[in-house]
């Protein structure tokens, strides 16, 4: 019975892992305010793993009562902004100095330049925003998957009509992880009732 529980205790832990590709740092959902003068600090441990090729990625709520704008602006612990001037980031502020965001947004991806990358891992990375509301960022090795916008179906006959998007982002490792989980149970049943008959 302690081989069972162990095996089924195993298979759970290898989900787990699995799913668990990236770790996500909990800003606590932190509000940036409107006037631009809260701040908050990522600690430099969050970014060992940290190259020019990374994708940094933070998630956040922005807020719906705002009307006119929602920006962030990510900086070194100087307080200078991380630019990638062109490369691997969204479309920079009127001002060159922040990202805007639009209401609707979740969540924003941008590129570390190379000679920014040792500071960030020394000193870590601050934030200052206008009216949104932090929740997680992940350093990743891979772009995030993004949604593929709903598609409208075509009229019968139309020739644009579209075949579907191929891709779905619900499939992966979690199906890998589920599929692995159940295999394991299902044995472990087997030998349950092979002991007991």
């Amino acid at each position: 019975m302690k081989k069972i529980i162990s095996a089924v205790l195993a298979s759970a832990l290898t989900a787990t892992a699995l799913t668990a590709a990236v770790s996500a740092y909990d800003f606590g959902g932190k509000d940036l305010g409107k006037n631009w003068s809260i701040n908050v600090q990522v600690p430099a441990s969050e970014f060992a793993d940290l190259t020019a090729d990374s994708y940094v990625t933070v998630e956040f709520d922005a807020d719906q009562a705002e009307e006119e704008y929602w920006s962030i602006k990510p900086m070194d612990s100087a307080w200078t902004f991380i630019d990638p001037n062109g490369v691997g980031g969204p479309e920079l502020a009127e001002g060159k100095d922040a990202y805007p965001l639009q209401k609707e947004d979740t969540s924003i991806t941008f590129k570390v330049p190379a000679d920014v990358v040792d500071s960030i891992k020394t000193g870590g990375m601050v934030f200052i925003g206008h009216s949104i509301t932090l929740k997680t960022l992940t350093v990743s090795s891979e772009a995030p998957v993004t949604e593929a916008p709903a598609t409208e179906t075509a009229p019968a006959g139309d020739a644009n009509t579209s075949a579907g998007d191929k891709t779905n982002a619900d499939t992966g490792v979690e199906g890998v992880a589920a599929v692995a989980a159940i295999a394991v149970i299902a044995g472990a049943a087997v030998v349950i009732c092979k002991k007991r008959s």
